[in-house]
């Protein structure tokens, strides 16, 4: 057995803090806009927290599947590291969101 593989949480981080922080911005702000997009598109109220969460429930059942599915880990790899960087983002939403109501 090896000790040696590539951190998932810390390509996630890479991501967040990188390519998609300066593609999308701050989780906070790309997080309110596909929130509204969301519930215009489907009559529902969620909130921004609760936008993010899907988003780990969607990488939650991918990975399912990949287990129901007898898929090796590299298969489902890119779901784990979107797992890490989607808790990351749900972190930097629920701070700035708490930030935001204390004022």
């Amino acid at each position: 057995m090896t000790a040696a593989w590539e951190s998932t949480s810390a390509e996630a981080h890479r991501l967040v803090f990188g390519d998609r922080h300066d593609t999308y911005d701050h989780p906070v702000v790309d997080y309110e806009r596909t929130t509204e997009l969301f519930n215009a598109l489907t009559g529902l109220d969620l909130d921004v927290r609760q936008a993010v969460m899907f988003m780990l429930c969607v990488k939650l059942s991918r990975i399912g599947a990949g287990f129901d599915r007898g898929l090796d880990a590299s298969t489902v790899r890119d779901s784990l590291v979107d797992l890490a960087g989607y808790a990351d983002c749900l972190f930097a939403v629920w701070e700035e969101t708490d930030s935001r109501e204390n004022q």
